[in-house]
């Protein structure tokens, strides 16, 4: 690769689009990369947010004078297909080929900063009517139509576009290409908002099952990962690690042995400890072998970790809803009931570990990373590092697995600063004790839940109080990462309790985090966050899986006693119309027989039953409803999923394809964490170090029937889908269990030993 491949000389957008073929594109990327090219001719090119202007069209899309047309995001491809589905959105905004569509994602010096691509955000943000790349599209085109309109000499409403060429109705000899137009030039235009772009119905590619360009590639092996990135005068280092997070550095007393060969230097920081060898090898040797000395900060018990969420001290506390009656109302009710729910602490757990790479001369970084957000990496580094925003590149390569905030920020955190104390380009790959035993786990939460029917049968009252632990969190501050903390810098402080706030109207309806759906007049709602000894961070449908657990498990417990069925039950209760059409739709697909359940619990060693769970994610972005199949084996305590009826509506399908894929991909991994997945430590540490400690599910796992349908509305806005079905999933297996036994599951995982213990309850 040369220097001008990466930024040439000329420091001009489109003249450097001419060589994006080494540009880190969704399709693609080197494996040899020129750190020093991020730095030259600065005094020609600004770099920094100032230059990615998000009011410009120039910030979003360009065109090449081949008839490429250049899209840049800063929503990254984490493997859910989204990059597809921008290249989709901008092929019919324009009238171009969908081959002739380049994506540039996530580079601080070339995308606009779009936070994270997280939460099931990123369609819903691109897609929005004044979505950042809908509307650059649609302001685009105008613009190439009114240019063409001056060179052809007809009116804009005379013009026609097909595969980027522009023609006059009626006249296909007046004709002009995007490219010839305005190829490897500026629009210097800013989004007015004037544009008015496409209609669902009118779109061609959007809606269809587009295959997605990146997976050739992955399925022969020759993508390039963030695993895969190296550049000129690398080297390795490993971290060495304490027992445990707020464990601190006693000695460093040299070698277990003589000193391993290959070794630079061992970097000190705080409780930070690295070595640094010219070989990958080399490096992973010299850390076993380096001796070290802790002061070991143990863990607090394992056996009473829901006990101690629930002490801790001081808290964040927040009254999210409530009208003021509660208690009233429970008193008249006329049942009244009460349950607790524990959600364990779960971990990503990305199939491949971790990788960062960065090189740091002077003031300036370069880091490249399987971020989620390259912005807010930016100034963590920076940060650490103690240089100007501006001065860290941060660009994005794709990783192995994400789910949420994996390792991929934490070892890029490790790379900057290894790299600025060496003087060296500094490559830092996990390995599997790492990766699993040094991350922002999926937050642990305990739920307890009261309430009352009255002579109806209808829920009147809903009392919901939840525990969770929330230290750490997404990069921006360092120590919302591990190795922020090990390198000294201070946590931020506990948010304070907000203010109580007003009561709500009766009829109360809200989907967000913490509040059911369903209309229930008398509502109070109090979650209290601290600080634990672990460090929590977003885990695919972050809180959303672990309140859904609770709500919908509590309402299906509520429909029991007020023995009704479970579906009719949570129909009387809504007036959602989209989440009373994907309801009646899954229990469609299932041939759902009313009735309530555990009403025909069998006799012999396999039972069989069904549960369902429905919710609106975060209260605006994706309905789901899905009814769950279970064999239970009496003998063994074993749950075995066999089928998932599953209906989603996130508004007009992008994607089919893409949209069942996300679907497939929830959903085992929904059966993972609920029968399957607990993180477990003793004193001394993390004890979930890898695949046999933390086990998650095969593919053999995958239901044998698993039917998955998308209401298309077309006339709605775009939602999220990623983290919908997902979320569904522990309510609705522990809700098809009860069907099928008679027994409640409100402790995740439903391991057979749990079971079992429940079945002789």
């Amino acid at each position: 690769m040369t220097e001008t491949a990466r930024h040439p000389r000329r420091f001009d957008r489109r003249a450097f689009l001419t060589g994006t073929g080494a540009m880190v594109v969704a399709i693609g990327a080197p494996k040899l990369l020129n750190p020093k090219a991020a730095f030259a001719a600065l005094d020609d090119f600004p770099i920094g947010p100032a230059l990615v202007d998000p009011q410009q069209v120039d910030s979003w899309l360009g065109v090449q004078g081949n008839g490429t047309v250049i899209v840049y995001t800063g929503k990254v491809e984490l493997g859910t297909g989204i990059s597809t589905t921008a290249m989709q959105l901008v092929a019919d905004e324009l009238d171009v080929a969908l081959s002739s569509i380049k994506v540039i994602e996530g580079d601080t010096w070339w995308t606009v900063d779009q936070g994270f691509t997280a939460g099931s955000q990123s369609n819903k943000t691109q897609y929005a009517p004044t979505g950042a790349i809908r509307q650059a599209a649609a302001e685009a085109r105008l613009a190439l139509l009114n240019l063409a309109s001056k060179q052809l000499g007809a009116p804009v409403a005379q013009l026609t576009v097909k595969d980027g060429t522009v023609s006059v109705q009626g006249d296909s000899t007046k004709s002009v290409t995007y490219a010839q137009l305005i190829g490897d030039k500026r629009f210097d235009l800013k989004i007015t908002g004037k544009a008015v772009p496409k209609k669902f119905d009118q779109y061609k590619i959007v809606g269809t099952s587009v295959k997605r360009p990146d997976v050739p590639e992955k399925t022969t092996g020759a993508f390039t990962y963030t695993q895969d990135v190296r550049i000129a005068g690398l080297v390795h280092a490993r971290v060495v690690r304490p027992p445990t997070l707020d464990s601190t550095l006693v000695s460093v007393d040299g070698w277990k042995g003589k000193k391993p060969p290959g070794v630079i230097k061992v970097v000190v920081k705080n409780n930070f400890v690295a070595v640094v060898a010219k070989e990958e090898w080399q490096a992973i040797e010299a850390a076993y072998a380096l001796k070290v000395t802790w002061k070991i900060a143990p863990l607090p018990s394992y056996e009473t970790f829901y006990e101690d969420l629930q002490k801790m001290s001081p808290t964040t506390n927040r009254l999210l809803i409530d009208t003021r009656d509660v208690d009233a109302a429970l008193a008249k009710a006329s049942k009244t009931l009460e349950a607790t729910y524990y959600y364990p602490l779960q971990m990503h757990a990305s199939m491949g570990a971790s990788a960062g790479t960065a090189s740091v001369e002077g003031q300036t970084a370069t880091v490249w990373s399987s971020t989620q957000g390259v912005y807010p990496l930016r100034a963590a580094i920076a940060t650490a590092l103690g240089v100007p925003a501006q001065n860290v590149h941060v660009i994005y390569v794709e990783g192995s697995g994400c789910y949420g905030l994996n390792g991929a920020d934490n070892v890029a955190l490790d790379a900057a600063v290894i790299s600025q104390m060496v003087g060296r380009p500094v490559r830092v790959q996990y390995m599997r004790a790492d990766e699993h035993k040094w991350e922002n786990y999926g937050q642990p939460y305990v739920f307890k839940l009261k309430g009352g029917i009255d002579g109806s049968g209808k829920v009147t009252t809903w009392d919901y109080t939840a525990w969770t632990a929330s230290r750490g969190g997404r990069p921006g501050p360092p120590a919302n990462l591990p190795s922020g903390i090990l390198l000294g810098f201070p946590e931020s402080p506990l948010a304070a309790s907000p203010a109580q706030t007003p009561s709500q109207p009766a009829n109360f309806v809200d989907g967000s985090n913490s509040a059911p759906s369903y209309i229930i007049p008398s509502q109070r709602l109090v979650t209290h966050a601290g600080n634990h000894s672990f460090l929590a961070g977003p885990l695919r449908s972050p809180a959303r899986i672990q309140n859904t657990f609770a709500n919908e498990s509590f309402i299906d417990e509520l429909a029991h006693a007020a023995g009704a069925d479970p579906v009719a039950f949570r129909l009387a209760h809504l007036k959602d119309q989209r989440l009373i059409d994907v309801i009646n739709l899954a229990a469609k697909m299932a041939n759902w027989q009313p009735r309530p359940a555990a009403s025909k619990i069998g006799t012999g060693r396999y039972l069989t039953g069904r549960g369902i769970a429905a919710m609106l994610y975060e209260g605006n972005n994706g309905y789901n409803a899905a009814v769950f199949q279970v064999t239970v084996d009496r003998t063994t305590g074993k749950v075995v999923v066999d089928g998932v009826w599953s209906a989603q509506d996130c508004g007009p399908v992008l994607n089919p394809d893409g949209l069942r894929a996300q679907a497939e991909g929830g959903l085992m991994q929904a059966i993972s964490r609920t029968l399957i997945e607990e993180v477990k430590w003793g004193p001394n540490g993390i004890t979930s170090k890898d695949w046999e400690t933390y086990p998650v599910i095969r593919f053999t796992g995958m239901p044998k029937t698993f039917k998955f349908q998308a209401i298309d509305r077309k006339d709605q806005p775009v939602w999220g889908a990623g983290e919908v079905l997902i979320t569904n999933g522990p309510a609705g297996i522990a809700n098809a269990i009860f069907d099928a036994t008679g027994k409640r599951m409100r402790q995740l995982p439903f391991t057979p030993a749990r079971v079992r213990a429940a079945l002789k309850s």
